[in-house]
């Protein structure tokens, strides 16, 4: 069995998130269907998914590929297999099964932003030991604005009402990006200067930021992932037949 993990760019995968789910035990299998690689047709082999951040728009209808991931998401939602979705990933998991997706009033967000855990986010297992109100990576110009029926918020922020969202017990998606290495910020604001400047962001505040918050905001993440691990993916105690479904 292994792990999808949809990448939509080349600076712009799993990173972090994929180093956590290699350590607890998954074998993860890239598609980059924006290389013309086909995103799956069917759940065989299949035992989670990850669908990642990218520069496309998740209702751009010129990209080839958006519908099949979509049906692809959708299908696995259905099928109660865990899925993760982040940014553009998130956008389109929200897509997927009847959430809306717009483009942000005004202005991009990029940078360091504050995000809020709502009531629900407090409460949810996957968020155990996060802060309520944490500094996190955002970078992106489209935003959920209406989650599928029956999906909880779990966390907002002053430029986007749900920062993070999650339907049922298996389907987990964020707007920010725990996933990524200081390194990877600095490339994005090398490559998207215009993207900055857009969101009112220098880049000597935004490298200041980056120096003072990614140290606190990496021993967060990193907790995340070992939720998203244990609770929401655990294959590693699967293997050793000892595994049950650790929301019950």
């Amino acid at each position: 069995m292994s792990t999808v993990v949809i990448e939509h760019s080349d600076s712009s995968g799993a990173e972090r998130l994929g180093i956590a789910l290699r350590d607890h035990g998954h074998r993860l299998r890239i598609v980059r269907p924006d290389r013309g690689e086909p995103v799956p047709v069917d759940l065989d082999d299949v035992d989670a998914v990850v669908t990642c951040g990218g520069p496309q728009s998740s209702f751009d209808e010129g990209v080839s590929w958006l519908g099949a991931e979509m049906a692809f998401l959708r299908s696995a939602h259905e099928a109660s297999i865990p899925v993760v979705g982040i940014c553009l990933g998130s956008q389109i998991l929200a897509r997927a099964p009847g959430g809306t997706v717009e483009p942000l009033s005004g202005h991009r967000q990029c940078g360091w932003s504050e995000i809020i855990l709502t009531p629900a986010g407090r409460e949810d297992p996957i968020f155990a030991g996060q802060k309520w109100r944490s500094r996190q990576v955002t970078w992106h110009q489209d935003h959920v604005t209406d989650v599928p029926t029956g999906a909880r918020v779990l966390a907002r922020s002053e430029a986007a009402p749900v920062q993070a969202w999650a339907v049922g017990l298996r389907t987990y998606a964020f707007q920010y990006h725990p996933e990524v290495r200081s390194a990877t910020i600095a490339g994005w604001a090398d490559q998207e200067p215009q993207a900055l400047e857009e969101a009112g962001v220098t880049r000597e505040h935004l490298d200041e930021e980056t120096v003072r918050e990614y140290p606190a905001f990496a021993r967060l993440s990193d907790r995340l992932f070992q939720s998203i691990a244990l609770l929401l993916m655990p294959l590693d105690r699967r293997f050793a037949g000892i595994a049950k479904d650790l929301h019950h």
